[in-house]
């Protein structure tokens, strides 16, 4: 599947209307438009929920209210089957400080733990992504300075080669494949379209630069950033379909846990799976 997602708030709201059938990020930090976006939300789409905690502490106010966040999106994903719900994440904190968040999300704040996003960030290890992979059926890819999609292309695809290896690993030894997002990583999307989606804030930023000059000028220039990257995802090979649902019982982290540990990890203890 190749899914493109588009970062909002659009503004006029009424420009919002000729992405009607698309994908759309919402986020805490400015949810405007939401109601909007579950309506014209692709029904076989992704409506990504992001929590907004990079631009809390861009802002110099530290970390969200977790609690006020999810209480927003489970309201938000109670009404939109395909809404997913980015776990928020420490900025600047380390692995474990991570984990802990997701063990936080899934044991206790989100009614929804079959769509929770963890997000797996470049500088982090690949162990760190392959049990994320393991237990999460949504994982983000993000960037960081070491290896930014602007301003360091080429280390940013040499790292997504070898999450990609980490993730067939996953798959080929433990028969699952998450859906994988590239967080701002549409500009590389159709260099790297093993992946799932990605999103970018292109046409809710500069859409005004051709306001009059095209009819339905948002719906166009999305049309036009869309155009080669469904063209090379059509003529991609097609895989063989993974499973990548691990909580059949939202409420069951546990058990969900224990259905994917190798019997030499056995007695491993995991702080999320505690």
């Amino acid at each position: 599947m190749t899914t493109i997602i588009h970062g909002t708030p659009i503004t006029p709201r009424a420009g919002l209307e000729q992405l009607a059938g698309k994908s759309f990020c919402v986020s805490f930090a400015d949810a405007r438009d939401l109601d909007a976006c579950i309506r014209l939300q692709d029904p076989k789409g992704m409506l990504m929920l992001d929590n907004g905690a990079f631009t809390h502490w861009r802002q110099g106010k530290g970390q969200i209210d977790r609690v006020a966040y999810f209480a927003w999106a489970n309201a938000a994903q109670a009404r939109c089957s395909v809404a997913v719900a980015v776990v928020p994440d420490v900025i600047e904190g380390s692995e474990e400080a991570n984990w802990m968040e997701a063990a936080y999300a899934v044991r206790q704040e989100s009614r929804y733990p079959e769509r929770l996003m963890f997000v797996w960030h470049m500088n982090d290890s690949l162990e760190q992504l392959e049990r994320a992979a393991r237990l999460f059926n949504f994982i983000a890819i993000g960037s960081c300075a070491q290896f930014d999609v602007q301003r360091n292309r080429k280390a940013y695809i040499a790292r997504l080669r070898q999450a990609n290896a980490t993730l067939n690993y996953v798959a080929s030894f433990h028969g699952r494949r998450p859906w994988v997002h590239l967080m701002r990583g549409l500009a590389v999307y159709s260099a790297a379209i093993r992946f799932d989606s990605a999103d970018s804030s292109n046409v809710a930023r500069n859409h005004c630069r051709t306001k009059g000059k095209v009819e339905n000028h948002i719906g166009a220039m999305a049309a036009r950033i869309e155009g080669e990257i469904l063209a090379v995802a059509a003529a991609a090979p097609k895989e063989a379909a993974i499973a990548n649902s691990n909580f059949h019982d939202p409420k069951d982290w546990l058990a969900a846990y224990h259905s994917h540990v190798d019997e030499d990890d056995e007695g491993e203890e995991l702080a999320i799976a505690a």
